[in-house]
């Protein structure tokens, strides 16, 4: 899933994929990962499937969002993701690619905190659920914080995964997909946004995509990644919000943890396990 910000029209192309189900046809258009591959078991460990208990009772049921592990005990994911749930609704299911698997492990969730901006821009779009446990042996992905400025280069290619819509308006896998995507410069985003008068804002957004290969609707929340020179993965950004799927002309919009508004509130909110 990925939400839109400021405008109605961007709010129905990007609804959550159950709240989709409801709506007729020509009003879906959220993506999820578009043009991607299966990601083989035990593949990007880091990443979470956000559970909204109250949707189902199998995981693919619940399934509401991506989010990562950034320590054992703190799941970060997008502030969209998780306005309308209490953390008694909500928990973080690891170690499952495939979400029919039964092998993953639900962890729930004791805490919300959600950027103080983002109530009324709908701009810095992150927050971060604290775990009532720490899962065992978790395997976490490095956060740069202002130093992942290094990695915003024009054309670079960069990973997104989730468990999102394989095409606009259709449904998700229950394995996770992965796709690379180039990096989109500021600029050339806001001028593409421009047109749809939606801004993009350079301090808390980046954007990243292509026609054929993106985000969409079920990935809000999981990381845009890329592998360290020293080895590794570090996150550069959160999937937040687009027009539709995998159109060239709309890219995928992800929160900037390089932003310093978000850097600092994760710094502020965040305790190091």
């Amino acid at each position: 899933m990925r939400s839109c910000s400021l405008v109605v029209l961007a709010s129905l192309l990007c609804l959550p994929a159950l709240a989709l189900a409801s709506l007729p046809h020509a009003d879906r258009g959220a993506p999820t990962i578009v043009g991607g591959t299966d990601v083989p078991d035990d593949g990007n460990p880091f990443l979470v499937s956000i559970q909204a208990l109250p949707l189902g009772s199998t995981p693919l049921r619940r399934h509401w969002c991506g989010g990562t592990l950034i320590s054992p005990s703190w799941v970060l994911t997008a502030a969209h993701c998780v306005t309308r749930w209490s953390s008694a609704q909500l928990s973080a299911r690891t170690g499952e690619t495939d979400l029919t698997a039964g092998t993953g492990t639900d962890h729930a969730v004791a805490s919300i905190h959600i950027h103080p901006d983002y109530a009324d821009t709908r701009k810095s779009d992150v927050a971060l659920l604290r775990l009532a446990a720490p899962v065992p042996d978790a395997q976490v992905i490095d956060l740069l914080g202002q130093e992942g400025i290094g990695y915003e280069m024009a054309g670079r290619l960069l990973t997104v995964a989730g468990w999102g819509a394989l095409s606009e308006g259709g449904g998700g896998p229950s394995r996770m997909q992965q796709v690379e995507v180039p990096f989109i410069s500021t600029p050339a985003c806001q001028a593409l946004y421009a047109e749809d008068g939606i801004p993009v804002d350079a301090a808390s957004e980046i954007c990243a995509s292509e026609a054929g290969r993106d985000s969409c609707q079920g990935d809000s929340g999981g990381p845009l990644f890329t592998r360290a020179p020293a080895g590794g993965w570090v996150q550069l950004g959160v999937v937040s919000w687009g027009l539709g799927c995998a159109r060239g002309e709309s890219p995928g919009v992800y929160a900037r943890l390089a932003g310093p508004g978000i850097d600092a509130f994760i710094d502020a909110v965040w305790t190091r396990d």
